[in-house]
């Protein structure tokens, strides 16, 4: 085989060989924070009937209007408004690798599709809109599509029952 076929032949099928060894490997995970600002320490509730069953709410007295901040950078994929049904206000934000956070009801959306975010940035406000039953912040964190088990600082949030924890979004 001549020297120019082998590099031809050489720079079509690498390509498909590194596709092959990363298929099926899952992408590593964004340092994952809380989506709320330093310091400051939430409720979050995980249940076995919750839409989806990966998602947690976060509650705290007197919550409506609180900052809520990006949990990683990224880019703003959505910025919905479903009206009084499903999350009403939400945004999701893109992190690479197929991951994704979604923050639902809020009463304010401060970003737009498109914007590149950091973490800790203010992207919205707690509310309680959609088919929420009162102030809180409903999260996801998702890959490919499809909720997952929620981590922060490497380590998953209990489930299913109640716990407070403490953001390291600094």
């Amino acid at each position: 085989m001549s020297r120019t076929r082998r590099v031809f032949v050489t720079a079509l099928v690498a390509p498909l060989v590194g596709l092959a060894l990363t298929q099926g490997e899952a992408a590593a995970a964004p340092a994952f924070q809380m989506p709320f600002p330093c310091n400051q320490v939430w409720e979050g509730q995980t249940r076995t009937g919750h839409s989806p069953a990966n998602a947690v709410d976060f509650n705290r007295v007197d919550d409506l209007g609180d900052p809520v901040v990006a949990s990683a950078a990224g880019t703003v994929t959505r910025v919905e408004n479903e009206g009084g049904t499903s999350y009403g206000r939400w945004i999701e934000i893109g992190h690479g690798g197929g991951w994704r956070t979604r923050y639902a009801h809020l009463s304010v959306q401060r970003v737009s599709v498109g914007q590149a975010v950091s973490k800790g940035q203010r992207i919205g406000d707690v509310g309680t809109t959609g088919g929420s039953s009162g102030p809180h912040l409903h999260f996801e964190q998702r890959l490919d599509g499809v909720a997952q088990k929620i981590v922060f600082n490497g380590s998953q949030i209990l489930y299913w029952g109640t716990r407070n924890y403490t953001s390291r979004n600094c």
